[in-house]
């Protein structure tokens, strides 16, 4: 009974974060929204919404104010990287792990804005040297001091949301060069296609892969499970598809019925 016990509150916790997650990137457009209107669409009661809005108050990610929610203007966008970045974090080592198989010395790599992708940084000492190019800044930050990685930034315009760089300049940057290999993460996989909720998110991933002669793409078993507004690409345009988790046998079908390239870590 214990053991059952046991499942039942990880379950029940893993839902939970899933839905506070939904609810940040909902807030995330900077417009205030009805309590109710987030119940109906999570499928939850009003007493389980509050219960989630509180513990995310607590974190200083959004505000309760008569019936309604908004994002903490001052603190989301700048808290909302931290709070992706704690999600998950052994599935996203196990990811870039995988990744660093793929990588050898000399190869010049461009490496995406996401929580997943800065897992690179405790490995890539390992095949130096390198080149890496990056729009984000926490990878900027952690590889700065290694001689042996001749580290490139895009540039661009500091988004406090993502912790990175882009806008135009980032974009022409970008597209300036020339890599051996791609390595991206994506918010949402619904079918076999990649969406994200910011449109200069997908205008930066899109011209990495654009510039690279192989592209890897990085996904836990959480990103099958949110939507997302933006397209940004088709997961077969990649080369290699690294996964980990537990995703839905539907789904998993879906990938390997395309003869998508698919390593499962």
């Amino acid at each position: 009974m214990s053991d059952y016990n046991n499942s039942d509150q990880e379950v029940a916790a893993s839902k939970a974060e899933r839905r506070r997650t939904t609810i940040i990137q909902t807030l995330m457009s900077g417009s205030s929204t009805l309590i109710r209107d987030l119940a109906e669409s999570l499928n939850v009661s009003l007493m389980t919404i509050h219960r989630d809005l509180a513990v995310l108050e607590k974190e200083g990610l959004v505000r309760r104010l008569r019936g309604s929610v908004s994002a903490e203007k001052s603190l989301l966008f700048e808290s909302s990287y931290n709070y992706r970045g704690r999600k998950n974090v052994e599935d996203k080592r196990r990811l870039a792990r995988a990744a660093l198989a793929h990588l050898e010395p000399g190869n010049a790599v461009i490496i995406d804005d996401s929580t997943t992708t800065y897992h690179l940084t405790e490995f890539l000492p390992e095949v130096t040297p390198l080149t890496v190019i990056t729009n984000a800044a926490p990878i900027l930050e952690r590889l700065r001091h290694l001689p042996e990685i001749d580290l490139i930034s895009t540039g661009g315009r500091y988004h406090p949301g993502y912790n990175g760089y882009f806008g135009a300049n980032c974009e022409k940057a970008i597209l300036s060069y020339h890599v051996d290999v791609a390595i991206l993460s994506t918010t949402t996989i619904q079918g076999l296609s990649m969406y994200t909720p910011d449109e200069i998110v997908v205008r930066a991933k899109q011209a990495m892969m654009k510039v690279a002669r192989r592209r890897i793409l990085l996904a836990d078993a959480t990103k099958f499970t949110f939507s997302a507004l933006n397209y940004v690409a088709e997961i077969t345009d990649f080369d290699l598809v690294i996964l980990t988790g537990d995703i839905p046998p539907a789904k998993l079908d879906l990938i390997r019925a395309s003869k998508l390239n698919v390593e499962i870590v």
